[in-house]
């Protein structure tokens, strides 16, 4: 025979089955000038059944991000947070769902109540916390939301906010996130087209130095990512290197530049360091905190040493020849400067 306990037991299992399988689902975004929404559908902070401003007390709940006198700060832009059903909700499955998919309703009104009463047979300390997933949009000065879906989750955890309540998810990208973002390496320039330059003579380095917006999605919603490149590091191949802000410019312009001593083959590679910023849903820039590093792909340049010797001036010179270029072997390769530096331009 089944004991009342057990049964108890089985019927909570199987509510949370019914929990598991039945996911929350995304709805469009709804704009807070839009006079034909329902009222459930958004909530603006200068409703007209409520005055614009009222004096908070020392027990009530302190808004995200706000504070008081001079070091208040603004509310997040966009964030997503969850909140109780049936305490301080405000939305239905109807509201998810609407009329045409009566079926999604349903299973969402069942998913709901599965996780209501599966909270109520828990034990003492256990429990499940029925909730709704709201993006909340400051942007525009009067707070906006969007309901995002419904949620089970175990009373007590992170994803629950404890005993406080779910906190706001603020969206922010990180310099891990900025890192895994497919920034391109600059086209970097070295020397004349030709891929050869005379010893001593001047190498001209540049590179086509443009800022780079990438897009990606946080929290379901759109995020644009901006590189800027800030920094130029150049290595000569030979020992020498430069730091630079200022990426060149094309001969005849010396801004950026160096020569080599020896004669021989060099990779001149440029590295260049990209601070972040981002916008969520078009609002304002924000800083990434760190930088990342990009490196182009190294530029091989072989330094000639055009040395004075007599020719015999009846055969002409072979100028398809000239000036002598090696192919690149080991015994081709240039040698290291024992003088080199490190320069900052």
């Amino acid at each position: 025979m089944v004991t009342q306990g057990r049964a108890l037991t089985i019927f909570a299992a199987l509510l949370l089955s019914l929990v598991a399988i039945t996911p929350a689902t995304a709805v469009p975004r709804f704009d807070a000038e839009d006079d034909a929404l329902n009222g459930r559908h958004q909530s603006d902070t200068e409703s007209s059944d409520e005055p614009a401003s009222t004096p908070a007390s020392d027990d009530s709940p302190e808004k995200p991000g706000a504070g008081s006198g001079s070091d208040a700060e603004e509310p997040p832009p966009v964030y997503v947070t969850s909140r109780e059903l049936g305490v301080d909700s405000k939305y239905t499955c109807s509201d998810l769902h609407g009329e045409e998919d009566y079926g999604g309703g349903v299973a969402c009104g069942i998913s709901n109540l599965a996780c209501s009463v599966a909270d109520t047979l828990a034990d003492e300390g256990d429990g499940y916390l029925a909730s709704e997933q709201v993006r909340i949009d400051n942007r525009s000065g009067r707070s906006s939301e969007e309901l995002l879906g419904f949620d089970c989750q175990q009373r007590g955890s992170a994803a629950a906010g404890g005993e406080g309540g779910a906190a706001p998810e603020v969206i922010t990208v990180t310099r891990e996130d900025f890192a895994s973002m497919p920034v391109m390496p600059l086209v970097a320039s070295a020397g004349p087209p030709e891929g050869w330059l005379p010893a001593h003579m001047v190498n001209v380095l540049y590179a086509e130095s443009e800022p780079q917006t990438m897009d990606m999605t946080l929290l379901d919603t759109p995020v644009q990512v901006r590189a800027t490149p800030v920094l130029y590091d150049w290595d000569l191949g030979d020992g020498n290197t430069i730091s630079t802000t200022d990426p060149g410019e094309p001969y005849p312009s010396e801004a950026v530049s160096s020569t080599y001593r020896y004669e021989g083959w060099y990779d001149v590679t440029l590295t260049t360091t990209f601070s972040g910023q981002f916008s969520v849903a078009g609002g304002p820039w924000q800083d990434i905190d760190g930088t990342i590093e990009v490196a182009s792909e190294p530029i091989p340049i072989y330094s000639k040493s055009l040395e004075s010797r007599l020719v015999n001036p009846d055969v002409p010179v072979d100028e398809d020849e000239d000036p002598w270029v090696p192919e690149r072997t080991a015994e081709t390769e240039g040698r290291q400067d024992p003088d080199a530096t490190h320069r900052e331009v």
